[in-house]
C-alpha cells in the first residue's frame, strides 16, 4: 500500500477485503480477522485460522483461495501472502550480484517477468518490492551553480526544513535541550509544497526548489544486501512446502537460460542450495545403508546370492512407495528419504525368513521346487502378520496427513509413516509372490556360475 495513504483511506482497502472474506469464513476455516496500519512498517490484514485438527483446509490452502478472492486491480495496492496456522511463507529465490543497483533491478524484473506460471507457484516477488515510497531528488548541479548554490547547501537546507536533528543547543542549570527548526506540518505534507521552497542565491535574489532539481517518486531499499563486495538482490517464488525443492530446480533450469551482463552472476538461494546439499548426502546415506545390509546378510547366509535375491524385496518397496507418494500427492522430502531407511531395514526381514526357512529345507534334503512350496506356507502367515501389526501401528501417523488438516509436527513426520506403510505392503505381497521365482533364478544363476568356474580351473 502506498505510504501516500492515510488512515482513512487504508480502512476502505480493509473493508474491501474484509467484506469479501468475512461471508466466507467458515468455508476458509477464519476464525478472526485484524488489521494493523503502519505507513512505515507496513500495512498487515490478519487472518486467524481455526485450530488444524477442527479445520477442513490446510494453511497453504488458504493461502491460495484468499489471495485468489482478493482484488488486483486497486491501483497501487498489492495483496501478498504472509504467515500461517504455526507455518511461514516458504519457497525458492534466485539471488542476483552485481555492481549497479539500478541494472539488478531491471533483471530482477525481467525475470520475475520470466518465472511467472511455474506450477506450484502463489506468486513471485522481489527484495525491492519490501521497500518503502520515497522521492528522490536530483539536483542540476550546473543550474544551481549559476545561483551560487551547492548540492550540499541545498541537502543541509531541506534537511534542516523537513527532519527533526537539533541544530543547536540550548543551555539551562539541568542540561542541555536540543533546539530543532522545521517547517509547520501543514508547510510540508505534500510534493508541492517541497517544490515551491526558496533558496536565496549569492546576488540576493530567491529560486524555488522546483527550478535546481528533478524530482521523481520512487520504491527505496529498506536494507541494501551486499555479499562478495557486491550489491545482491534476490527474486523469491511462494510456494507450497512439498514443492519448494521442485520450484526450485525449474527456476534454475530457467536461469541459465537467461543471459547476464558481464559482472553480473547468479546463485540459488541459501534454502535451495542447503535442501539441495541435503539431498545429495540423503542419496548417499541410502547407498550406505544399501551396502551396509548386503555386507551383513553376506556375511550370515556366507553367501554372495542369497543376500542379493533379498535385497529384490527393497526393489519391491520402492514400487509400492513411488505408489503411495504419487496417490496421495506427498513430496519425497527428507523426512520421507528417513522412512526409507527405515523401510529397508522391515523390507529384508521378510526376506531373510523366507530364504533361510527355503536354505533349512534344503539341507534337509528336499529340493529346491519342494523346498520354495513348503517354506512359502510355513512363513506366509508370520510375515503376513508382522506386517500387518507394523501397518496398523503406522495408521495413526499417516491418517492425520492423508484425510485430515496435519500441520506442524504431525505434517512432518506424516510422509515417514507413509512411505513405510505403502513400501512394505506392496514388498510383502511382491515378497511371497515374486521371491520364490527370483530365489530360483538366482540359484540357477549361482550354479552356472560355479560349473564355468569349474571348466576354467580344468583347463
Amino acid at each position: 500500500m502506498p505510504r501516500s495513504y492515510d488512515v482513512d483511506q487504508a480502512r476502505e482497502i480493509f473493508k474491501i477485503a474484509e467484506d469479501l472474506l468475512i461471508p466466507l469464513k467458515d468455508e476458509l476455516d477464519i476464525e478472526a480477522i485484524g488489521s494493523r496500519y503502519s505507513g512505515r512498517r507496513g500495512t498487515r490484514l490478519t487472518l486467524y485460522l481455526t485450530p488444524a485438527d477442527e479445520g477442513k483446509l490446510t494453511t497453504d490452502e488458504v493461502q491460495r483461495k484468499v489471495i485468489a478472492l482478493l482484488p488486483k486491480d486497486i491501483p497501487g495496492v498489492r495483496f501478498k501472502s504472509g504467515g500461517g496456522r504455526g507455518s511461514s511463507s516458504v519457497g525458492a529465490g534466485v539471488q542476483l550480484k552485481g555492481r549497479s543497483q539500478e541494472t539488478l533491478a531491471i533483471l530482477a524484473e525481467d525475470i520475475e517477468t520470466s518465472m511467472q506460471g511455474m506450477p506450484g507457484v502463489h506468486e513471485i516477488q522481489t527484495s525491492l518490492e519490501s521497500g518503502t515510497e520515497e522521492i528522490r531528488v536530483t539536483v542540476n548541479r550546473e543550474r544551481a551553480q549559476r545561483y551560487g548554490l551547492s548540492p550540499r547547501d541545498i541537502a543541509t537546507t531541506i534537511a534542516s526544513a523537513l527532519g527533526s536533528r537539533g541544530g543547536s543547543n540550548f543551555k539551562t542549570p539541568d542540561g542541555e535541550i536540543d533546539i530543532t527548526v522545521l517547517l509547520r506540518e501543514e508547510d510540508r505534507a505534500t510534493l508541492e509544497q517541497l517544490k515551491t521552497t526558496e533558496f536565496e542565491s549569492d546576488n540576493g535574489g530567491m529560486v524555488s526548489f522546483s527550478s535546481l532539481a528533478n524530482f521523481d517518486l520512487t520504491t527505496g531499499r529498506n536494507t541494501i544486501q551486499r555479499e562478495d563486495r557486491m550489491s545482491t538482490v534476490t527474486v523469491f517464488a511462494n510456494t507450497d512446502q512439498q514443492a519448494v525443492f521442485r520450484v526450485g530446480q525449474i527456476m534454475k533450469m530457467r536461469m541459465e537460460g537467461v543471459p547476464l551482463p558481464k559482472g553480473y552472476t547468479y546463485e540459488m538461494d541459501r534454502r535451495f542450495r542447503s535442501m539441495n546439499a541435503e539431498q545429495n548426502q540423503d542419496y548417499e546415506t541410502l547407498i550406505l545403508a544399501l551396502i551396509l545390509i548386503y555386507i551383513i546378510m553376506a556375511s550370515l547366509f556366507e553367501s554372495y546370492v542369497h543376500p542379493l535375491t533379498i535385497m529384490f524385496c527393497i526393489f519391491f518397496a520402492f514400487i509400492g512407495v513411488a505408489l503411495g507418494l504419487y496417490t496421495f500427492k506427498i513430496a519425497m522430502d527428507s523426512n520421507a528419504k528417513y522412512g526409507l531407511l527405515v523401510l529397508f531395514g522391515i523390507v529384508v526381514n521378510n526376506g531373510i525368513v523366507l530364504v533361510d526357512h527355503i536354505n533349512r529345507y534344503r539341507k534337509q534334503g528336499l529340493v529346491r521346487r519342494d523346498a520354495i512350496i513348503r517354506g512359502g506356507q510355513d512363513r506366509l502367515r508370520p510375515i503376513m502378520m508382522t506386517a500387518t501389526t507394523t501397518i496398523i501401528g503406522l495408521m495413526p501417523l499417516v491418517l492425520p496427513m492423508l484425510f485430515g488438516n496435519a500441520e506442524g509436527t504431525s505434517r512432518r513426520w506424516g510422509p515417514i509413516g507413509l512411505v513405510v506403510i505403502s513400501g512394505l505392503s506392496i514388498s510383502t505381497i511382491l515378497t511371497l509372490v515374486l521371491l520364490p521365482t527370483v530365489y530360483s533364478l538366482m540359484d540357477d544363476l549361482s550354479q552356472f556360475a560355479k560349473r564355468v568356474t569349474a571348466v576354467a580351473r580344468a583347463q
